[in-house]
């Protein structure tokens, strides 16, 4: 923690120490704003103690005047609402407010005006890593008692047991639970101004985004099938990050989008990712369903693209379940490979499966790897270990594109409901909706 917070946390994140002495937070949450309405300030979730909410108000050099100003008046705003309590020197941007109405206070990081603002290139990515290293920060210096890094959005509702889910974990599993993934469900976005849209158009944004979340889930559905260590969601504001796993990883990459992904793919690699299922103790957060330019891909672009469809039921394409199938026959054949100790997939791979395998995986380099995992391994526990190392969420991302661009193109959502029904994934995914309620949302 001390190396990454020296040598590689944003500049300034050590100007927090400033913040005069006092009783530690409980709970910690990093939320990036750009181009958002003050409706985000709502109150957090219940929780024991005050919890500290990081807004990191951030735009770049290149941004459009409608930006600036909607920045600069939610700066003013919280300015307005809230009772200034303490602030860095100014070239930090850092201003600590307390919040008389909650039991929170709130931090609000300056990355919008003259000198602060990201460079070109810059974004969400950054923004999350501005507000992720100072509460890594106050969390190493014990400022903040609770060690998850709780990652938001402007466009989320927290349930009320928000932070109870991350204060359940036990102190062991912590240690060694490099994040948790919450679940989530989208809902119609009712009051945010941004979204100024007809009630029938807003009909519409909500089963496109629906139809995009259904393919998160089948996507993740398809992983646990294949039983891949990936298989959990990677959406930046359903994340909590255990801060020691995120100083090993050296933080989030400063992506313009896709920063979830990377980092949820690095943190598998030192410790577990836990998705957490809805129960008693653990809702899912609402995600308001709109349209959004902040990220060039995600739900936002993906939904402003589904809406220029005629038919989303027939034109919005998934992956071919079969490649499912095959992505489970190659993580299934991990083991004979070390029992065998062989280093050719011929050789182990299942006849059937091994000409629409072999190229995809020739591409990833999985020969030098089968060699040194299996020169470097002493047992079976740790060649599967140095397997999946190598074999991550970018490599399986990879392969499955393969077998989509040249053996099984992807099919459309009626199609995968309609004729190949596959149950198999199904069941493993909870949140997936009935099948006749996913087609009969999408006809309008």
């Amino acid at each position: 923690m001390d190396k990454y917070l020296r040598d590689y946390a944003e500049r300034g994140t050590a100007a927090i120490a400033d913040i005069p002495a006092g009783e530690p937070w409980r709970q910690v949450v990093v939320i990036p704003v750009c181009n958002e309405s003050a409706g985000i300030l709502r109150p957090l979730p219940e929780g024991p103690g005050r919890s500290l909410m990081v807004l990191v108000v951030n735009e770049t050099e290149a941004a459009s005047r409608k930006v600036a100003l909607a920045n600069r008046d939610f700066s003013t705003e919280v300015h307005r609402r809230f009772r200034q309590c303490w602030q860095s020197a100014a070239d930090f941007g850092l201003t600590l407010f307390n919040d008389p109405a909650s039991p929170r206070d709130v931090l609000l990081v300056d990355r919008f005006s003259d000198g602060s603002r990201f460079p070109p290139g810059g974004g969400v990515g950054h923004a999350r890593k501005t507000g992720a290293d100072l509460a890594a920060f106050l969390i190493s210096q014990q400022r903040v008692s609770s060690p998850w890094i709780h990652c938001s959005d402007a466009d989320v509702r927290l349930p009320q047991r928000y932070f109870s889910c991350s204060a359940a974990i036990g102190n062991r599993t912590a240690q060694n639970t490099a994040a948790l993934v919450y679940p989530f469900r989208h809902v119609v976005a009712r009051d945010d101004p941004h979204v100024a849209t007809p009630e029938g158009e807003q009909q519409k944004i909500i089963q496109v985004t629906r139809l995009y979340e259904y393919s998160l889930r089948y996507y993740v559905a398809g992983l646990n099938y294949a039983r891949s260590p990936y298989a959990f969601h990677t959406i930046g504001s359903t994340m909590a990050i255990n801060a020691l796993h995120y100083a090993k990883v050296r933080g989030f990459p400063r992506r313009q989008a896709g920063e979830d992904f990377y980092l949820l793919n690095k943190l598998a690699k030192v410790g577990s990712v836990r998705q957490l299922e809805v129960e008693t103790e653990c809702e899912p957060i609402d995600i308001a369903a709109r349209l959004s330019d902040r990220v060039p891909f995600g739900t936002g672009a993906a939904t402003g693209k589904l809406m220029q469809l005629e038919d989303p039921a027939r034109e919005f394409l998934l992956y071919h379940p079969s490649v499912f199938d095959l992505l489970g026959s190659w993580i299934g054949s991990l083991p004979a490979f070390w029992q065998e100790r062989s280093d050719d997939p011929g050789a182990v791979l299942p006849k059937k499966d091994l000409p629409l395998l072999i190229g995809g995986l020739e591409q990833a380099g999985v020969a030098d790897a089968l060699q040194h995992a299996l020169r470097q391994s002493s047992d079976a526990s740790q060649f599967m270990r140095q397997m999946h190392t190598w074999f991550d969420a970018f490599r399986t991302l990879k392969l499955i594109h393969h077998l989509r661009d040249h053996f099984l193109p992807s099919i459309s959502f009626q199609a995968l409901m309609t004729e190949y029904r596959p149950d198999h994934l199904m069941g493993h995914e909870s949140s997936l909706p009935p099948l006749q309620d996913s087609l009969r949302n999408l006809q309008w």
